[in-house]
């Protein structure tokens, strides 16, 4: 049933909407949502807070423009091989952050995030400051993903197949493995579960999310600059995943509409947009924790004992 909804709205959307730009913000919402996701991976996974996240979003946008651009590979190859190249880099980076946990591995974290940062804007390879740009072609076949509307259907597609995957592998022995460690790695490991090998799992699950996300918000900014390794990049990522809540499949996605579009809508300036969330963000975590899904729980809850009640 959520599927089926799921294929209404895109459908809705696509055809229902005129406005370039909305089309526009609603592909780029897509393709963020799929960065929300892989945190959530993280974080809903693990319990642990990936401040460097962005490293994967990054690998996944500058390997895609590099490929493009210096090595002349069509998009729809570049992806897959950005794809893999952050899926290695997830192995290397979790041989030396996951023996790490809490506090300790998300500074770590950050500070490779900060490491990657100070090396795009200073090797010639990656444009320097000013980053890369002029992309010779953004197509999938024939898909062409600088028109708005093609842009949306197909961005909400790979996110609505990554759903699907991600909701196999949460019922897989792997999810309930992850879910073990989650709730307690003593006990895990008391079971004979490899923790530090399924954390790596984990990261390198969602290294290749991150870097398909990062490819494919290319065609909505047209550039990709030293910022894509920013940790604020992460934070957005990681506000939009606590307020839709890490406990349902669908919560990142949620919590990415609002963080993208409301704004957007309500014309906020950038610095009332921050105020704004932060002060949700406060509240959400005082009064409900598990985010929109944990208040959706409570009203379907009320509801049942309303009904039970007549």
């Amino acid at each position: 049933m959520l599927a089926l909804a799921a294929i209404l709205l895109v459908l809705a959307v696509g055809f229902g909407v005129r406005s370039t730009f909305i089309l526009s913000l609603a592909g780029y919402t897509c393709a963020f949502a799929l960065f929300a996701l892989s945190i959530n991976l993280m974080l809903g996974g693990l319990g642990e807070v990936p401040l460097g996240q962005c490293i994967f979003f990054g690998v996944g946008a500058y390997g895609t423009a590099m490929l493009t651009i210096e090595a002349g590979l069509p998009f729809v190859a570049a992806v897959p091989v950005a794809m893999a190249a952050s899926a290695v880099l997830a192995v290397g980076i979790g041989w030396l952050t996951l023996r790490l946990t809490g506090a300790y591995f998300s500074i770590v974290s950050w500070g490779l995030a900060g490491v990657m940062m100070v090396a795009a804007m200073n090797l010639e390879v990656t444009g320097g400051p000013l980053g890369l740009f002029g992309f010779p072609s953004l197509t999938v076949g024939p898909v062409d993903l600088t028109d708005p509307q093609s842009y949306f259907f197909f961005t909400a597609a790979v996110l609505l197949v990554v759903l699907a995957f991600l909701a196999r592998v949460r019922s897989s022995r792997f999810g309930h493995a992850i879910e073990s460690i989650r709730q307690s790695r003593h006990l895990a490991q008391s079971v004979g579960i490899n923790v530090f090998r399924e954390r790596l799992k984990m990261l390198v699950l969602s290294a290749p999310v991150a870097a398909l996300a990062g490819a494919l918000c290319l065609p909505y900014t047209q550039i990709v600059t030293p910022e894509v390794f920013s940790v604020v990049l992460t934070v957005d990522a990681l506000l939009a995943v606590l307020i839709g809540g890490t406990g349902l499949l669908f919560g990142p996605v949620i919590g990415t509409a609002i963080f993208t579009i409301l704004p957007q809508f309500l014309k906020l300036d950038p610095n009332v947009k921050v105020l704004v969330f932060s002060l949700a963000i406060i509240l959400v975590m005082m009064l409900a924790p598990g985010g929109l899904h944990q208040i959706g729980r409570s009203m379907l809850a009320r509801l049942k004992r309303g009904e039970g009640g007549r």
